[in-house]
């Protein structure tokens, strides 16, 4: 099957989902997409799509959300049933980061402003509270084929990156935005590299499930439909790659018109 029919027959599965206000068993997928064949993994990523297209599987629930929903809870090697266990380095790091000081709200804002005002005594703390932050962003990319701890190593990276960069910006008006808007950005980055040891199948879908991801990202941050330009900083895919995939769902990824974001 080729990618366009394949999307197709997944769009086909959305609007079977809207006629049941959207709502589907993982046995009325599982009929619907028999003659694929596909594998396990495979229908995570079908689960995942109709997610990003508010159709609600019961008992599918992405890594990435149990992750966030177990943020503060001591018991971080408990898993869910059927989750891949996290590993020695990232709990040994989650336990380290507990001992982090906890900051007030207004403390953290204090150092952002003295921050972008070219304090860079202020790297080290602002970098170190947003650490827990950068945890919860790269565990809602897990299960993607990139280890949570290469998530985790390469999100830090390029937090440090940022607050450096932005030490004595006074241009930046959010700063907590300016570095989820990074951290995301690297996050889609990695494991849009990893697809390509994929097979098309699985590659196509899941492409398509992180530029749902990213538009829906840029949305909340801009307050309005990103550019194809702004799309194609934030995920750093090919302008081209991208026309294709949104030709490809018969435009269900929105585009916004105009200039970009400043």
């Amino acid at each position: 099957m080729d990618q366009t029919t394949f999307l197709k027959q997944m769009q086909e599965l959305v609007e079977f989902g809207r006629t049941k206000d959207n709502l589907l068993t993982k046995e009325e997928v599982g009929d619907y997409c028999s003659d694929l064949g596909l594998k396990k993994d495979q229908m995570e990523l079908v689960y995942a799509y109709l997610k990003e297209h508010q159709i609600h599987v019961p008992g599918y629930s992405p890594v990435g959300d149990l992750m966030a929903e177990r943020e503060d809870s001591p018991e971080d090697t408990k898993e869910e049933e059927g989750q891949t266990k996290d590993s020695k380095y990232v709990r040994v790091y989650k336990r380290e980061l507990r001992g982090l000081p906890e900051r007030e709200k207004e403390e953290i804002e204090f150092m952002y402003q003295e921050l972008l005002a070219g304090k860079e005594e202020m790297v080290s703390p602002v970098v170190e509270s947003h650490l827990k932050r950068v945890v919860t962003l790269a565990g809602k990319y897990k299960g993607r084929g990139v280890p949570l701890e290469d998530l985790i190593q390469e999100a830090n990276l390029e937090l440090m990156t940022t607050v450096s960069m932005a030490c004595g910006n006074g241009e930046i008006k959010d700063l907590k935005k300016e570095m989820d808007h990074a951290i995301r950005s690297r996050l889609i980055e990695l494991v849009d590299d990893k697809l390509t040891e994929k097979d098309s199948m699985s590659t196509v879908l899941a492409r398509v499930n992180l530029l749902l991801e990213a538009t829906k990202t840029l949305a909340e941050e801009y307050g309005r439909v990103a550019t194809i330009e702004e799309l194609v900083d934030f995920t750093h895919m090919d302008r081209e790659e991208i026309e294709m995939y949104v030709d490809f769902t018969d435009n269900k990824i929105e585009l916004g018109k105009g200039e970009k974001n400043v």
